[in-house]
């Protein structure tokens, strides 16, 4: 059998594992939710499901999984016939499919399978006294015999197995249509432009002309009515095109339910606490995409959970509390987007200790914890390397911190925030899209460029005049629906472009995340617009304020904003920040002149190089660049290599032959990364040569700092 027909098989073995593990994971919850343990078709299930990954996992060759699997087998067949406390059983099981799941991830050695099922072997025939954390049965209530008449099996949806790449190969083809969908309409509009100015034309003319104007008039009018009918009807399929991609990549929920009980039990068991989980998600459903991404924000919510809510059993009973505590998981759907919420009934969150420890971290001046509300200061645990534990455990300080939740929910175009911190429990609310194939936002304009702000964050658009904005602790605001202060961000100012003159109007976008808001200050609001959101290319780390770019039916490009970092920056979260921008803004701003074909790289340069206190001029390609340079002057060249007209190697010689810019620093940035582009782009003349497929803003940054 050839190298390719193996993983070929390993493939399909994984797929199949994963899919019984899931099952049996169900099969577990439904042990420890039964009170009277009478179900015998759950026990003969368990059965079935261990002896096919058995099976399975000797034909891919998997020993581990197969040593595993033979040991909960037999371990079930004698708790079914002896009898045994179901805590165990229960916790056995989760054992097992933890370890299955690392097996079939190629993260366990064959001795912890062995070791494992060694394990089982002396509690086969007698009660073990371990209990577990994660809602275990009464101490009394055993796993019965199998009873005759047990169902064998139970109806089943007729499903499928697509391979995750297909699916995502569906998306792009639905992201492709809806953007070119948007061109149609576009060029509908500009077709009824001209029919309407040859109508003109045809009522100015006289005569023969006119009667030939009118009659093509007529043609062109009725091919514009059919053209109109095609992108209605090409519209309702791209939709509905869209739709099914949405419905065939969408996962339930609860699907996620047994590994959140999973590790429940393990943190607790691991920290000698006692916990249960209880989760209503109901039958919502979402991404594929989505459900990954939060597997770990939600892993880590809950061990964080386990470890600073829950206290010791000991403490809650002296506390007249159940020894047990409750995690809960509720979920919601309003529109398209799902809410989460993580809480739990142990200890809270005590506000003052980290507002505490954020001062003696100096992670904050003491002045301006004194302005912060109780939320605001509970929130600071989304810094990054904040912790209020006194030790880093296996459990705490695993390199995921409630920054990088954060940070992971944003990328996913969601947010988390607390509720108000209280001493009866501590609870976090997450909210993210359903979906991703596309993005609704309401599209603005400020003097240079567009941006797109997503509509599940926008509250409402307004006009104000400048007479009535007031100065509210030292922040421009003007009052809100409600008659309370509602502070502004310009948005010029925070995208790091010159301001325009304030009009007698300002035209406001509310936005709020359902704790806090705040007016973004425009010039234009074009309208709402559903498209495709892109994250940002190449390995560029994230830019302040900008979490993608989206294409739009004309084929502009306009930026997506990360709405939750605004939200922070009102919040007062980036307070050091704004005296660095005025501090950047006081200096002498150094002229640069990005070349790049790409819409997409030239934007994204742009605004890496503005937003470091840089004047940026650009250009499209490298003749267009170099006409730019005769007109304008520049401290440094930032230019991609392939380009039409004139690339970059040959804009680099023309530079360097040129009396007046032969010192003027260039920069290369390009993705050919061979030997031989790089000593072409060296021998041209060029200071520096950086390989997108290797970018890192702060590498452009350095190169620039060096250069000018």
């Amino acid at each position: 059998m050839s190298q390719s027909d193996n993983d070929d098989i390993w493939a399909l073995f994984c797929d199949e594992a994963t899919e019984a593990l899931e099952d049996l994971a169900r099969v577990v919850e439904r042990f420890a939710a039964s009170e009277t343990l009478g179900d015998a078709w759950a026990l003969e299930r368990a059965l079935r499901i261990l002896h096919n990954i058995k099976g399975a996992a000797r034909v891919a060759g998997s020993e581990g999984v197969e040593v595993v699997a033979h040991g909960l087998e037999e371990a079930l067949g004698a708790y079914r016939r002896e009898g045994a406390p179901i805590a165990d059983v229960i916790m056995r099981l989760r054992d097992g499919i933890g370890l299955i799941s690392r097996f079939v991830g190629g993260d366990a050695p064959l001795e912890a399978a062995r070791d494992f099922a060694a394990s089982l072997e002396p509690e086969t025939s007698a009660s073990s006294e371990r209990t577990t954390s994660a809602n275990p049965a009464p101490a009394g209530d055993t796993l019965p015999a199998a009873k005759p008449g047990a169902p064998s099996s139970v109806a089943s949806a007729t499903t499928v197995r697509v391979e995750a790449s297909r699916l995502d190969d569906l998306m792009q083809f639905a992201e492709e249509f809806l953007v070119a969908q948007g061109r149609r309409h576009v060029r509908h509009a500009e077709l009824e432009q001209c029919l309407l100015e040859l109508s003109q034309i045809e009522r100015a003319a006289s005569g023969e002309l006119r009667a030939t104007l009118g009659e093509v008039t007529r043609r062109l009018d009725a091919l514009v009515e059919a053209n109109r009918q095609d992108v209605q009807r090409s519209g309702h399929l791209v939709r509905d095109w869209s739709a099914a991609v949405k419905r065939a990549r969408m996962l339930p929920l609860a699907g996620a339910v047994p590994q959140w009980r999973r590790t429940v039990a393990e943190t607790a068991h691991a920290l000698g606490r006692e916990a249960r989980l209880v989760a209503d998600v109901g039958d919502i459903e979402v991404d594929r995409q989505i459900l990954d991404g939060l597997r770990d924000p939600m892993l880590h919510l809950l061990r964080n959970a386990v470890d600073h809510g829950i206290e010791p059993p000991e403490v809650r009973e002296r506390q007249g509390r159940p020894r047990m505590g409750t995690i809960r998981v509720r979920a919601r759907a309003p529109g398209m987007m799902v809410e989460l919420e993580v809480s739990d009934d142990g200890r809270g969150m005590d506000a003052t200790e980290i507002g505490r420890r954020a001062v003696e971290r100096g992670i904050l001046s003491p002045e301006r914890l004194a302005r912060m509300n109780a939320v605001e200061t509970a929130e600071i645990v989304f810094f990054a390397g904040f912790s209020t534990a006194a030790s880093v455990s296996h459990v705490s300080g695993r390199g995921m911190g409630l920054d990088i939740v954060k940070q992971r929910l944003s990328e996913l175009g969601g947010h988390v925030r607390i509720a108000e911190p209280t001493m009866g429990g501590g609870t976090f609310r997450m909210e993210v899209p359903a979906t991703v194939v596309s993005t609704k936002a309401l599209l603005v304009r400020t003097a240079r460029s567009a941006y797109a702000l997503p509509t599940a964050y926008v509250a409402r658009a307004f006009r104000v005049a400048s007479s009535e904005v007031q100065v509210v602790d030292g922040v421009a605001a003007v009052p809100d629906a409600e008659g309370e202060p509602l502070r502004l961000r310009w948005l010029s100012a925070l995208m790091q472009e010159p301001r325009q003159t304030d009009p007698e109007k300002l035209l406001v976008i509310a936005l709020s995340d359902g704790a806090t808001r705040i007016g973004v200050v425009v010039d234009e609001v074009v309208g709402e617009v559903e498209s495709v959101a892109k994250g940002l290319p190449w390995n560029l780390p994230r830019i302040p304020g900008i979490a993608g770019a989206m294409i739009l039916g004309s084929g502009v490009l306009a930026v997506v904003l990360d709405v939750p970092r605004l939200l922070d920056v009102a919040r007062g979260r980036q307070g050091e920040r704004t005296e660095t921008v005025h501090a950047a803004e006081a200096m002498k701003k150094r002229r640069i002149l990005v070349v790049d074909d790409s819409l997409t790289s030239r934007t994204l340069e742009r605004n890496i190089l503005a937003a470091a206190g840089y004047d940026v001029d650009t250009a499209n390609d490298g003749e267009a660049g170099w006409q730019a340079l005769q007109g304008g002057t520049y401290d440094l060249v930032v230019s991609d290599v392939q380009m039409p007209r004139l690339n970059g190697v040959e804009l680099t010689q023309r530079i360097r032959a040129h009396p007046k810019f032969k010192s003027l620093p260039v920069i290369l940035v390009t993705s050919l990364d061979r030997p031989t582009d790089l000593a072409q782009g060296s021998a041209a003349g060029a200071d520096e040569y950086i390989v997108k497929g290797r970018f890192d803003q702060r590498k452009l940054l350095e190169a620039v700092a060096r250069l000018i």
